[in-house]
C-alpha cells in the first residue's frame, strides 16, 4: 500500500518521504549542511584557480604573439642585405657591447689604440730647416692592452701591431697618477721600451723609450675615462756651436720631450 501511495505522490513529496524514512534524519541533515559549506569553499577556490589559469593562458598567448612578430621581423631583416647583423662569433663587437667602467685607476684594464713615429714629427713650416720637413718617418700603429696594477706595475695583456711597419713592446714600466701644477688636472703616466725593426728609418734594430700621458676625466658618478693621450720621446738638446762656450759637448745633460704621436683608450677587462 505504501508503494502504491508513493507512486502517485509528486516528486518533491516523494523525496521528503524517503528522507523521513531514515532514522536520525536530523543529524544527517546537519552533517550534510557542513559538507555543503566545505563544498562552497572548494568551489570558490576552484573558481579563483580557474581565473588565474585563464590569466596565465592570456599572458602565454600574448608572449607567443610577440615571439612570432619578432621572428617575422628577424626574417625580414635577414633577407635585407642593407641591415648590419652581429653574432656572438664576432668577438670584437661582443666585447665592445659589454660596458666596462672603472672608478679607480688601480687594477684597471685599458685597450690603447696608438699611432706614433720613432722620430719627432717635423716642425711647422715657418722654419728654415728644409731637411726637417722632407725627412722620412717610420709610423707605427696598433692596439696595446694594459693592466695598471694596484702596486704600481703595469702588465702587457695583449698587443696587436698593424700596418707595414711593426714593432714589439719589450717592456712597460710602472705607471703613476699625477696632478699637473699647470692646470690642476690629473694625468696617468707610464713609459714603454719598444724594439724597432730593421726597416726603421731613424733607429733600425734599436730600442725606443716612449713616454705616454693621458688626461684622467672623472664624471659626477666618479666613472673615469682617459682622454687626450700623447706619446713623446726624449731627445738631447744640442747647444749651438757644438758645446757650451766651445769647450765641451752638452749632449745628454739637457733634453726635451718631443711629440711623436697620440693614442686613444677605452676601458676593458682581462
Amino acid at each position: 500500500v505504501r508503494f502504491v501511495f508513493m507512486t502517485f505522490l509528486p516528486p518533491c513529496c516523494l523525496i521528503l518521504v524517503v528522507l523521513l524514512s531514515f532514522p536520525h534524519f536530523g543529524n544527517g541533515f546537519t552533517t550534510s549542511t557542513k559538507w555543503t559549506r566545505q563544498g562552497q569553499k572548494q568551489l570558490l577556490a576552484l573558481s579563483a584557480a580557474s581565473e588565474e589559469v585563464e590569466r596565465l593562458l592570456e599572458s602565454a598567448e600574448q608572449l607567443r604573439k610577440e615571439a612570432q612578430d619578432m621572428e617575422a621581423r628577424l626574417e625580414k631583416e635577414k633577407a635585407d642585405p642593407s641591415v648590419e647583423r652581429r653574432t656572438s662569433n664576432d668577438s670584437e663587437w661582443f666585447q665592445a657591447s659589454r660596458e666596462v667602467v672603472y672608478r679607480d685607476m688601480k687594477d684597471s684594464v685599458w685597450t690603447i689604440t696608438y699611432r706614433f713615429s720613432s722620430d719627432p714629427l717635423p716642425k711647422d713650416t715657418d722654419t728654415d730647416d728644409d731637411d726637417d720637413q722632407d725627412r722620412a718617418l717610420s709610423i707605427y700603429s696598433g692596439k696595446l692592452k694594459l693592466k695598471f696594477r694596484s702596486d704600481g706595475y703595469t702588465d702587457i695583456i695583449d698587443h696587436q701591431s698593424s700596418g707595414s711597419a711593426r714593432l714589439e713592446f719589450a717592456k712597460v714600466w710602472g705607471w703613476d697618477e699625477e696632478v699637473s701644477s699647470e692646470d690642476g688636472k690629473a694625468y696617468v703616466l707610464f713609459s714603454t721600451n719598444a724594439d724597432l725593426p730593421a726597416t726603421d728609418v731613424a733607429l733600425p734594430n734599436q730600442s725606443l723609450r716612449c713616454y705616454w700621458q693621458a688626461l684622467i676625466n672623472r664624471q659626477e658618478d666618479q666613472v673615469i675615462s682617459l682622454m687626450d693621450g700623447t706619446v713623446t720621446v726624449k731627445k738631447d738638446l744640442k747647444p749651438p756651436g757644438g758645446g757650451f762656450w766651445g769647450f765641451f759637448d752638452g749632449g745628454g745633460i739637457l733634453a726635451q720631450f718631443c711629440y711623436v704621436g697620440n693614442f686613444a683608450s677605452r676601458p676593458d677587462e682581462v
